[in-house]
């Protein structure tokens, strides 16, 4: 690989100084920044150990489907406990609330990540309009494993299974 095309990559985020790099002549790889290939990376402070990230919203995230669930169940119990009256709104607020408290949490949490130094290209589409793929993402991009992924996919399987029922 060219130093143009290093330049490029570093430029569009898609590598950093963790970037594990290897050329003919080392005997393993090694984190970009610590080859001489490093003089090429921006002088900014190294990202925030990812270990050090505070992953309290995406498992807020991974976990709200059920909570939305309960507010579904809350809402369709006070439509229930008013007979007679017209709830045109609250049909709406099933939607709005789930919606826009992924937006919040996925905004927030990717704000918190630029911060630390770790600022995706993408990731303000996917955060707003796909939580499990932001979350995804996220994990990949952090070196983390996916867990709060998953977590996010059975919340939702099960809440599904729930509304069901």
């Amino acid at each position: 690989m060219r130093a143009e095309d290093l330049r490029a990559l570093l430029t569009a985020q898609t590598i950093d100084g963790e970037t594990p790099v290897w050329h003919k002549g080392l005997k393993d790889w090694l984190p970009l920044h610590q080859s001489e290939i490093g003089a090429m990376l921006p002088d900014a402070p190294p990202p925030v150990a990812a270990a050090q990230i505070n992953n309290g919203l995406v498992w807020t995230l991974a976990v709200a489907p059920i909570a939305y669930l309960i507010i579904e169940v809350l809402i369709h119990a006070y439509q229930f406990s008013q007979p007679g009256d017209d709830f045109p709104m609250s049909s709406a607020l099933i939607w709005i609330i789930p919606v826009a408290t992924n937006c919040i949490l996925c905004l927030l949490d990717e704000q918190q990540l630029k911060r630390a130094g770790y600022g995706f290209g993408w990731m303000t589409f996917f955060a707003v309009l796909l939580a499990p793929v932001y979350l995804f993402i996220r994990a990949q991009r952090l070196r983390q494993t996916p867990t709060y992924g998953y977590v996010w996919i059975a919340s939702f399987i099960v809440s599904l299974l729930l509304q069901a029922s």
